[in-house]
């Protein structure tokens, strides 16, 4: 990509901010009009893409909050991939739902109906902070050292759909866990905050930029640190070449030290550069089988998928299972796999057995 066409979205962007295509999104579903090329950037903000082989159909992309998924939400999301999508219902890295093949006067519709059941597409791509990755076993991993949920939350609430960041050199990722190793991911996030032992019955984060550890915070700074860190990057981000517009490039020109310095500035508390114990603690993998839950009378079952290309059917078939067993939710692991989280440990053996013949196979 040239710097030409690097100087033109920033353009773009300054003509209209991609957090302000909603209504534009709607006008095109009504009239029917060819969506300019200059939108079909923008409606990348709301996880809008167009297909490549053919320009009459759309994709959207549905970026899931914490990764979970109940089971009213599977049998939304199968219900729009048979009734819009032509069946389609693909699982994406980083814990993500996709749908081809949509036209685009039915986009308004299936925007709402992801609303109703708390699912959106907005800031899943363009220049935002994304949706925040965490632990696929947070809140049942017996070797965690904290659940991670609220923090992810917050996060989510406070950047997601925010014009402040909606106008970033480029994407913007973080990832958090409840154990100091963190989670198996295909990409390095630009920020990690990995839960470590400290004292008795305490808890620092180790900060890791572009997985490099610059000391610790508590989980109630990691809200502003992350703040911090992406107002450096909206500020500082090289916005004239998109080779070097990434968060990586912007350490990689700086250093981590001086990038380090200018954080510290920036916020009102110090990061601690303490050496802590050794901690030998192992929850890395991807969790398949039947497992013990630290909530009581609860496993969770990991589940390998042959292939991230579902159909309707597939998660009908998930949400039925779950419904005959008494669980409510699943979670994506960052590399596509699926664990259902509450299983009542009486059921879980027969839960894994149905789940099998349905090609989610606990049993590898």
């Amino acid at each position: 990509m040239s710097n030409n066409l690097t100087l033109n979205i920033e353009q773009i962007k300054k003509e209209k901010d991609g957090l302000d295509v909603l209504s534009d999104i709607y006008i095109y579903a009504v009239l029917g009009e060819r969506v300019t090329p200059k939108d079909l950037i923008r409606f990348q903000w709301y996880g809008i893409y167009q297909h490549e082989d053919n320009t009459d159909y759309y994709k959207i992309v549905v970026p899931l909050p914490l990764g979970e998924l109940n089971v009213e939400q599977l049998k939304t999301l199968a219900f729009i991939s048979k009734d819009y999508a032509k069946s389609s219902l693909d699982i994406n890295h980083g814990q993500k739902i996709e749908f081809k093949y949509l036209k685009m006067h039915n986009l308004p519709h299936i925007f709402n109906l992801l609303h109703n059941v708390n699912l959106s597409t907005i800031f899943e791509s363009g220049h935002t902070v994304r949706n925040v990755i965490t632990c696929p076993i947070n809140t049942v991993d017996c070797k965690q050292l904290t659940d991670v949920s609220a923090i992810a939350s917050k996060l989510n609430t406070t950047f997601i759909g925010n014009k402040k960041f909606s106008n970033l050199p480029n994407k913007f990722q973080v990832a958090i866990s409840g154990c100091k190793e963190g989670c198996n991911l295909d990409e390095v996030p630009d920020i990690t905050f990995n839960a470590n032992s400290y004292k008795s019955n305490k808890v620092l984060f180790s900060v890791k930029v572009i997985d490099k550890h610059i000391g610790y915070i508590t989980s109630s700074q990691i809200v502003n640190t992350t703040k911090a860190i992406a107002n450096i990057y909206k500020d500082f981000g090289n916005r004239t070449d998109i080779k070097k517009s990434t968060f990586s490039s912007l350490i990689k020109t700086w250093g981590i030290d001086q990038f380090t310095n200018i954080l510290e500035s920036s916020i009102n508390f110090k990061i601690k550069t303490i050496i802590l114990e050794e901690d030998t603690t192992t929850t890395k993998g991807e969790h398949f089988g039947i497992n013990e839950s630290v909530v009581e009378g609860q496993s969770y079952v990991g589940c390998k998928v042959p292939s991230l290309n579902f159909k309707a059917s597939d998660f009908t078939s998930l949400a039925n299972i779950l419904e005959k067993h008494d669980a409510s939710k699943i979670k994506l692991t960052n590399k596509g796999h699926i664990i259902v989280l509450d299983a009542p440990t009486t059921k879980a053996n027969e839960l894994a057995h149905d789940l099998k013949k349905v090609n989610f196979n606990p049993f590898i």
